[in-house]
């Protein structure tokens, strides 16, 4: 009669302990679940992401163009009236220009490469008789030959040749030599233009070659 008592309370503690474990497996199971579904809403999560924001439209840029100044061009005026060469002529107002020596000469082999031979040396003097400076940063002299032909000789540097200052003080001179390559034919006169302002005619002076 005891043994009969005593089997009923071994199984009820079988059956107790099996409740308990399963119990336990679901507990776990759920804490598992639960956290398993709180990483993902936490992924899922829409604040948690960054949005790019929007791309600004670039504005076109409109710049003005300016308008150029308007320049004033500086016609040269035709060339003024042949003059002989051993007379001074009015170039500027208050300025006068003569030719003070002219001659024959052998020149050029001063710079490598550039060949010597017949040319023609040409001293100029300007005296500014005016009350003001006479700026002749860009004055110059050229000559032609070959009479009526008017054929251009080349300018040459170099030993020998001077140009004029920047600028003639009032009451004061100034010589300028200048050498010209010219070939020994043709014969004719020689024309020595002296450029003194591109605001006013050359002087021309005429003569027969050295």
């Amino acid at each position: 009669m005891a043994d009969s008592q005593t089997e009923p309370r071994r199984r009820m503690g079988w059956r107790g302990w099996t409740l308990i474990g399963v119990i336990a497996v679901l507990l776990v199971g759920g804490i598992v679940w639960g956290v398993l579904a709180n990483s993902g809403s936490d992924q899922a999560d829409p604040g948690a992401s960054t949005s790019p924001g929007a791309t600004p439209t670039p504005q076109p840029t409109e710049f003005e163009t300016p308008s150029p100044g308007a320049t004033d061009g500086v016609a040269k005026p035709d060339d003024g009236e042949e003059v002989p060469i051993d007379e001074p002529a009015p170039a500027v107002e208050g300025v006068v220009t003569e030719v003070t020596d002219i001659e024959a000469i052998t020149a050029g082999n001063d710079i490598p490469g550039e060949p010597s031979g017949p040319a023609i040396q040409v001293t100029v003097r300007l005296t500014n008789g005016s009350e003001k400076a006479i700026d002749t940063a860009g004055a110059n002299v050229t000559l032609t030959y070959g009479g009526d032909d008017r054929l251009p000789a080349a300018g040459l540097t170099g030993e020998g040749t001077s140009v004029w200052p920047s600028s003639v003080a009032a009451g004061a001179s100034a010589d300028a030599v200048f050498q010209f390559a010219v070939p020994s034919s043709p014969d004719g006169d020689v024309r020595v233009i002296v450029d003194i302002l591109a605001a006013v005619p050359n002087v021309v002076f005429v003569g027969p070659r050295p």
